[in-house]
């Protein structure tokens, strides 16, 4: 049981992250806020977010609770279409260029790329949190994300109600993962603000798009061979 605990802690971790990662237009709008209002603001953004997806990995897996006879059933098939679905997003990541919409965003009209940084009160933490949060539940598409790595990491599929400490334990290590993640970034761009470019987030994309290239081939051989050796 100690081994599953550490496994489902590990999963959840490499969820968070992966979940988080990709610089979409979440992930545009912490860095925009990171440069143009320092840590603090960039942060509570990427805070919301993971309150949203949290919202989303809970309802993903107690809907796959509800056919868990199914999904035990079809495991291997789900492992391998998990990784073909997480190898088409790892792609699309690749050749997607967040560089355009942030320069975009910056030429209508947006803050100054590096200005001075401000003071916050308690209606900017909420602002900050709560479009964070907002733009984040405004992609339900995200359930079909967290769908393809449950299913590639059998993530909580074992578990019972009795084990209720796996969930416990899986979904901290989520948010922890997604709070590492944005932790992370912002403490970087706001270091090297002065120096950052915003060619930098099509590089983070691309090493993202690479770890699910990765877990994706993992997932498709592990399942072709579980099929071939039956």
């Amino acid at each position: 049981m100690i081994q599953t605990t550490i496994l489902t802690i590990i999963w959840g971790l490499m969820i968070g992250l992966l979940v988080s990662a990709p610089m979409g237009p979440t992930g545009i709008l912490v860095i925009q806020r990171t440069l143009n209002k320092g840590w603090l603001p960039g942060f509570l953004t990427g805070l919301g977010a993971i309150f949203s997806d949290l919202v989303y990995a809970l309802i993903t897996i107690f809907a796959l609770q509800l056919v868990v006879d199914w999904i035990q059933q079809f495991e291997v098939t789900l492992q391998i279409v998990g990784g073909a679905f997480i190898a088409l997003y790892g792609f699309y990541l690749w050749n997607s260029n967040p560089v355009e919409v942030m320069a975009s965003n910056n030429a209508q009209g947006a803050s100054p790329l590096i200005p001075n940084r401000h003071h916050l009160r308690v209606t900017g933490i909420l602002k900050y949190f709560f479009t964070g949060f907002g733009l984040t539940i405004s992609n339900p598409t995200i359930v079909f994300f967290f769908l393809a790595l449950f299913a590639r990491t059998n993530f909580l599929f074992d578990a019972s109600e009795q084990d209720w400490w796996l969930y416990v334990f899986g979904f901290a290590a989520i948010i922890a993962g997604a709070l590492g993640w944005w932790t992370l970034i912002t403490w970087l761009v706001n270091k090297i603000r002065s120096r950052f470019r915003i060619n930098t987030i099509r590089n983070i994309n691309r090493c993202i798009a690479s770890i699910m290239f990765i877990i994706a081939v993992c997932g498709f051989g592990n399942g072709m061979y579980i099929i071939f050796t039956r």
